[in-house]
């Protein structure tokens, strides 16, 4: 993304901060302070890291970015990403947002086929909802 115009790299910003700021896990850290006193700070910050490490890196693979992820968030707000939604997290090629609902692991991200009448409860209780495909 380096060789990018400043437009483009002003709206990828925007994208960032939009899925970071909508994300549930980093909205649960910083509103029940596990960044500790200045969360909302580092939250910040991590838009403009996350958006510096995609601009200072061609062709990052997906683990790459869930790792970078799940790094920040385990170094700035002591969390660890259980919830299956790193993978969705950084999904800007589709425009997709994170949508999981909490969960205690990534193997209970499913849901039933909508022709069945809608997701399924997971064993522990949650239920996945998707917003539907445009």
């Amino acid at each position: 993304m380096a060789a990018r115009s400043p437009d483009s790299r002003g709206l990828f910003h925007e994208a960032v901060q939009a899925v970071l700021g909508s994300w549930p896990v980093l909205q649960i850290a910083v509103e029940n302070g596990f960044g500790g006193p200045h969360g909302q700070e580092k939250a910040q910050w991590m838009v403009g890291a996350v958006h510096d490490y995609f601009c200072s890196n061609s062709d990052l693979e997906q683990y790459e970015v869930e790792d970078t992820l799940q790094g920040i968030l385990n170094d700035e707000f002591d969390t660890m990403v259980e919830d299956g939604s790193l993978p969705v997290a950084m999904d800007c090629e589709t425009g997709a947002t994170p949508t999981t609902a909490p969960s205690t692991s990534a193997s209970s991200a499913h849901s039933r086929d909508p022709d069945q009448g809608g997701p399924e409860p997971d064993p522990d209780g949650w239920t996945v909802v998707c917003r539907k495909k445009k």
